[in-house]
C-alpha cells in the first residue's frame, strides 16, 4: 500500500526514524515491513525494516544509512508517499510465567525491542542497550518511559559503561539466579555472543535476526539461515528464533 510520510528524522549518527500513516491495524513485536525506497527501477528491491511502534493510525520504523537505498529514504520529507508491504514474519512470544525479562538491543536492533517493551509493560524488564560508541545508542529514554530499567554499554566508553552487552548481562541478579528470560536483536556478532552465553547459563530466550531479503514472503530464498532443525527462511520462519536454534558460522 502507498502511505503518506508523517515524519522522517535523524536520531543520531547514521540512524533515522520514519513514521507514516498506517491503515492496516496492529502488528506484533518482532514483525517487519518491506519498504520500497523509490519508484525507480534502481534500486529495485525493497528494504526490510522492523516495526518500532504502531499507534493512533501511524507506524514507525527505524533504519541505518548504509547505502544508496537508505540514502534515498533519508531524503524523504513529510507529505511524501512511500510504498510499504506487511507486516511479515513471526513475533516475540515469551511464556506467560516469564516475568523477569532482559532485553539486549544493539544499534538498529532497538526498534522491535522498543515495540516489545511497550506491549509487555506487565513484565519486569531490564534493557541493556549496546553500541560501538554513543552515536549507536538510540531511544534509551524511551525504554525508561515504558518502565524498563536501562543499562547502556559502549565499546569505546563514550556513554554508559565501557564494554559490551554480555559483560552487563552476566552481572544481572536475575541472570545469575536463573530467573531471566532473554530477548535480543542486533548485529549477528552480538546475537551469536548473547545466544551462546544464554545457553551456557541455562537460560531461555528469543532473538530476532537481521537479514537482507528481497521479497519478505519466502519466494526468493535470499534469507536462508541454518538452524538445528533445518535450513529456514528468516522472512517466514523468523525473524524470531529461540535461543539455541541458530547454527552460527
Amino acid at each position: 500500500m502507498k502511505v503518506k510520510i508523517l515524519e522522517n528524522r535523524q536520531l543520531g549518527g547514521s540512524c533515522f526514524s520514519m513514521s507514516f500513516e498506517w491503515p492496516a491495524g496492529d502488528a506484533k513485536p518482532g514483525q517487519f515491513l518491506m519498504v520500497r525506497v523509490s519508484e525507480e527501477l534502481n534500486p529495485l528491491l525493497r528494504r526490510p525494516m522492523s516495526i518500532a511502534d504502531i499507534t493512533d493510525g501511524a507506524a514507525t520504523v527505524m533504519y541505518k544509512l548504509v547505502g544508496r537505498g537508505t540514502a534515498i529514504l533519508s531524503r524523504k520529507k513529510t507529505g511524501d508517499w512511500i510504498d510499504v508491504l506487511g507486516p511479515f514474519g513471526n513475533h516475540f512470544d515469551p511464556p506467560e510465567d516469564k516475568k523477569n525479562i532482559v532485553i539486549i538491543a544493539g544499534g538498529i536492533g532497538v526498534p522491535p525491542l522498543l515495540f516489545f517493551a511497550k506491549h509487555k509493560r506487565d513484565r519486569n524488564i531490564v534493557s541493556v542497550i549496546g553500541g560501538a560508541s554513543k552515536d549507536d545508542i538510540i531511544h534509551a529514554d524511551r525504554f525508561a518511559e515504558l518502565g524498563a530499567a536501562v543499562i547502556i554499554t559502549t565499546e569505546d566508553g563514550s556513554m554508559g559503561r565501557h564494554g559490551v552487552v554480555t559483560d552487563a548481562l552476566m552481572e544481572l541478579e536475575d541472570v545469575n539466579t536463573g530467573n531471566a528470560y532473554i530477548v535480543a536483536c542486533g548485529p549477528n556478532s552480538m546475537l551469536r555472543a548473547v545466544d551462546l552465553l544464554t545457553i551456557e547459563l541455562g537460560l531461555e530466550g528469543e532473538l530476532a535476526i537481521e537479514k537482507g531479503m528481497a521479497c519478505g514472503f519466502g519466494a526468493c530464498l535470499g534469507c536462508i539461515v541454518e538452524t538445528v532443525h533445518k535450513k529456514q527462511k528468516v522472512c517466514v520462519d523468523g525473524p524470531v528464533f529461540r535461543m539455541g536454534e541458530v547454527k552460527w558460522e
